[in-house]
């Protein structure tokens, strides 16, 4: 049981080993593609097996550099199924390990590009609210001084402006009054010329 779990171990962290150094040489050499890798080329049961084909070969040809006085060749040559089988669990493990980082970094990204935004927009914000809020006894008394002067100012423009319409309509009325007494006015002033012109006018046609 020792000796399973001995082997175990040992040929996961050999495939996580490989796999680490894959992803270490394409960081520094982004052009080299991490061939090393299951979600690399899909995690599709074509690749599982082919992976384990190649862990498999691998340990088949690496077994007589493993065996010493108490393990023979041959008895490393039937471990190579069981080992291949941890190669690919470490190959796996790495995976998993690579999209949990790029995932955070993904994250810090969004969230440092949040945080510029938020950034530039603080000091606009800033000078909006110190232009409304007042910073100290004085500034708070000026500002509600200005803010009375102008509601003075609005209401007096107010009553101005309802004055000058109050005018305009008592105008109106007058001239609308005024209006009849004036007719009437010139009627009486022009009614003895109209009543000889119209006697003068009938005499005319009882001549003819």
């Amino acid at each position: 049981m020792n000796e399973l779990l001995n082997h175990a171990i040992m040929n996961l962290f050999i495939g996580f080993g490989l796999a680490l150094i894959n992803v270490i040489v394409c960081y520094f050499a982004p052009r080299i593609p991490r061939v090393i890798s299951l979600t690399y080329w899909g995690l599709k049961p074509r690749v599982f097996i082919l992976a384990y084909l190649i862990a498999l070969i691998f340990q088949i040809a690496t077994s007589p550099l493993f065996r010493s006085y108490l393990t023979s060749a041959y008895a490393e040559l039937a471990w190579s199924p069981y080992q291949a089988i941890f190669n690919v669990l470490g190959v796996l493990m790495m995976d998993l390990i690579a999209m949990v980082w790029v995932g955070m970094r993904r994250g810090a990204d969004l969230g440092r590009k949040q945080f510029d935004v938020v950034n530039n927009a603080a000091p606009d914000g800033l000078d909006g609210v110190g232009a409304r809020m007042a910073i100290t006894p004085e500034s708070r008394e000026e500002q509600a001084a200005r803010t009375q002067a102008q509601a003075e100012a609005e209401a007096k423009a107010a009553a101005e402006r309802k004055q000058r319409i109050d005018d305009r309509l008592r105008d109106s009325t007058d001239r609308d009054e005024q209006a009849p007494s004036a007719f009437l006015l010139h009627v009486v002033k022009t009614g003895p010329n109209c009543l000889a012109v119209g006697l003068a006018f009938c005499y005319t046609i009882i001549a003819f």
